[in-house]
């Protein structure tokens, strides 16, 4: 079938928000678009309004508010009514956990092929004692057609965990960003970004901050992204007497920080493929990271492009960032070369990778 008449639909579970899951499905779908395929997304939830910018060709259906009736029998009519009219040719969950909708949908549409791609990493069901999700995931790989995971090390464990009757693909996430010229002025102060939930680890960033913000008074941390842990991280920090650290929310000009930060942090307890960690990397960031089961690991070359610290060394991480922040030249070499090992995540190496998928 010519890519022109293949229909594409992703599938997601609340298009308003402004983390990183969102944001690769709108740089994914946009360019698919601009490559000739015709693409939909459906929103299981939301308030109607997409967080990141989508071409104008590209419809939104909002579940929650378009259905008739609520909760998951209201949804699964919605869809089923959806799909049945639109029949497109490929139904993608973005979120593996969407499965367990779509494997309904799938034996009332066996003719649309099911990709399932998995936005977390293996081990995060385990951890967080998320019970659906291992059931979910057990479900897709066996009747789903194609399965997308974003790291080598996840693609290992489902080998090895799991019989497999699906397809399996390792997809990373791309680089938003065009390869253009831009100009660094850089200030005292590091970044970090993302969603404010434990598994993003501020709290371990504020124990580390509280070591050397006494010592760096003229530095600072900026925060950015919002949860629903904002309010006790802040009062976090205001108990261990920081008052260099600012928390500024879901920002549209993210671009402005990466130009102007010394460096960047992620502290995350749990990644599957971190989107702010490849932005920082791609305007010449080096940067921080705990060594956690997937993601920095194949992105962070320890002591060429930043650092990885053993997780949970809160004192080590601290001397990390320490010892980026005084040494400028340190800061000048990792970031180029940061921003020369994104350059295999650029967004149509990652646009090729999705086409073989709907090639098969």
């Amino acid at each position: 079938m010519n890519k022109n008449h293949r229909r594409l639909f992703f599938f997601i579970g609340d298009m308003s928000h402004s983390s990183g899951t969102e944001r690769v499905l709108s740089i994914i779908a946009n360019g698919l678009l601009k490559r000739g395929y015709q693409v939909s997304l459906i929103s299981l939830g939301g308030n109607g309004k997409t967080f990141f910018s989508l071409d104008k060709s590209i419809k939104v259906y909002w579940a929650a508010q378009e259905r008739k009736n609520p909760g998951i029998i209201g949804n699964l009519q919605y869809l089923t009514a959806l799909l049945s009219r639109e029949r497109p040719d490929f139904l993608v969950d973005v979120d593996i956990i969407l499965g367990c909708y779509s494997i309904f949908l799938k034996y009332r549409m066996p003719e649309i092929r099911w990709i399932s791609w998995e936005h977390f990493n293996y081990y995060y069901h385990f951890e967080r004692n998320h019970f659906l999700r291992k059931i979910v995931r057990r479900m897709v790989t066996r009747y789903s057609n194609h399965l997308i995971v974003l790291t080598e090390e996840d693609k290992k464990y489902y080998q090895k965990n799991l019989r497999l009757t699906c397809a399996l693909t390792q997809i990373y996430n791309p680089v938003p960003y065009e390869d253009t010229f831009f100009k660094r002025e850089e200030l005292p102060f590091i970044l970090a970004a993302g969603r404010l939930t434990e598994a993003k680890g501020f709290d371990l960033l504020i124990e580390s901050w509280s070591l050397l913000e006494p010592k760096y008074t003229h530095w600072a941390v900026v925060v950015a992204g919002d949860g629903k842990d904002r309010s006790a991280l802040e009062k976090k920090a205001a108990k261990a007497g920081i008052k260099n650290m600012r928390f500024v929310g879901a920002v549209s000009n993210i671009e402005e920080y990466y130009k102007n930060a010394a460096f960047f942090v992620l502290p995350s307890r749990n990644e599957g493929f971190a989107m702010v960690l490849l932005e920082a990397m791609f305007f010449s960031l080096p940067a921080v990271c705990y060594s956690c089961k997937t993601g920095p690991k194949e992105v962070i070359c320890d002591g060429t492009n930043g650092f990885l610290v053993e997780p949970w060394d809160i004192k080590d991480f601290a001397c990390k960032m320490e010892v980026l922040m005084n040494d400028k030249e340190m800061r000048r070499e990792m970031g180029r070369q940061a921003a020369d090992s994104v350059r295999k995540f650029e967004k149509e190496n990652i646009l090729d990778e999705w086409e073989r998928i709907f090639a098969r």
